[in-house]
């Protein structure tokens, strides 16, 4: 069975987080192996109480409470329980709100594309029926701000989602694990830094049309500040794509972001490959996929290779060792080596300047030629 986490972040819910619950399909315990987790969020009511009290008199059902004693904010509450999904193994998440605002009953419709491999992300969309939203009672200036915030974010992030501003929304944890959510705000532009995450990483994002409804709940959110700090969080990633601003939560690496060879024209590596001699002994540190290996191989020499990543070529390789350049071991006689190659490695570790007196003292008296290359620090921004 598919490991499912309903996550429900609560604060001063007292009123709604009971009703929330038993709106929940019952299908949904029958079908997955689910988990209802209820992460209060310091309120200053009875909503832990609240739920504590459910979950003592409804034992049949698999539901834990627990509360923050100091107020994380919304995507801080958020950040608690996707760890926890995480940690525990689950397939999929999906995040709903005690006080509510949302459907307990779509829970399925929001987290079955995920299980079924067809998305990484769902979010529940207020504005994929048209008229929906404000027929559900959304405010007009709610409405209005919505629209265009949406079709902001949109052009700078190259998207096509019809609504950014939907709280109801699944992950795969897979998808969870390729980007680095802890470090997103914890105010309630988590959610857009959480969708500009999955579209740098290339994720599948789907949307499904949700009811749009609007009760007694009490809304925390200060508007201007909120759409202030949305435009602020998409200009910043923009800004990243063209590397003259940086973010460690938009550094979002990708499977095919490895090497390629640079050749056919003057680069590092046909440089670096012109000035090795036929038939020469060539240690290659950082030799990541082979790619320089194997064009060395076709100049008849004797290729080793060092990298932290796995061997992926063999062919491409005499010897290869897996190890760590950050804690410098050689594992190959350093004086059997006519070339050293360190191409674009150095800027990488942690104590260059280490690495290279370890370097050093390992070549002792040997005549090997040590290449190194490093990235271009001419551009202007740094």
């Amino acid at each position: 069975m598919n490991r499912v986490l309903i996550f429900i972040v609560a604060y001063n819910a007292e009123h709604h987080i009971e009703e929330v619950l038993l709106r929940i399909p019952p299908e949904i315990f029958e079908k997955y192996d689910y988990e209802i987790l209820i992460i209060d969020d310091s309120s200053k009511d009875k909503t832990f109480d609240v739920a504590q009290r459910f979950r003592e008199q409804n034992t049949n059902l698999n539901i834990k409470v627990l509360f923050n004693p100091a107020n994380q904010g919304y995507g801080g509450n958020q950040k608690l329980g996707y760890q926890y999904a995480i940690n525990n193994q689950f397939d999929a998440v999906v995040l709903l709100h005690g006080d509510g605002q949302y459907a307990p009953e779509l829970i399925k419709d929001i987290f079955s594309p995920i299980l079924e491999g067809q998305a990484d992300a769902v979010f529940g969309s207020r504005m994929l029926t048209k008229g929906a939203a404000r027929k559900g009672g959304m405010p007009l200036y709610k409405f209005a701000g919505n629209k265009v915030l949406t079709f902001l974010e949109n052009r700078m992030l190259g998207a096509h989602l019809s609504e950014f501003h939907s709280g109801y929304r699944a992950y795969a944890i897979e998808a969870l694990q390729r980007i680095p959510f802890q470090h997103n705000s914890h105010d309630f532009h988590f959610d857009t830094e959480i969708i500009i995450q999955l579209l740098l990483a290339k994720q599948r994002i789907h949307e499904t049309p949700i009811p749009t409804h609007y009760g007694d709940e009490v809304c925390h959110v200060n508007g201007i500040k909120y759409a202030w700090d949305v435009l602020v969080a998409c200009v910043q990633s923009r800004l990243q794509k063209l590397s003259i601003h940086y973010k460690r939560k938009y550094d979002i690496e990708q499977e095919s972001s490895h090497y390629t060879l640079k050749q056919g024209y003057e680069s590092s590596h046909s440089m670096s490959i012109d000035r090795i001699e036929p038939n020469s002994s060539v240690l290659d540190i950082g030799a990541c996929e082979g790619l320089i290996a194997g064009e060395l191989k076709k100049k008849g020499c004797r290729v080793c290779g060092i990298d932290q990543l796995p061997l992926k070529h063999e062919a491409n390789f005499d010897s290869y060792a897996q190890c760590d350049l950050n804690t410098p071991q050689f594992p190959f006689d350093m004086e059997s080596f006519d070339y050293i190659l360190m191409l674009d490695i150095i800027e990488h570790l942690q104590n260059p300047e280490a690495f290279m007196d370890a370097l050093r003292e390992q070549l002792k008296l040997s005549p090997a030629t040590v290449v190194l290359t490093t990235p271009n620090i001419a551009f202007a921004i740094i």
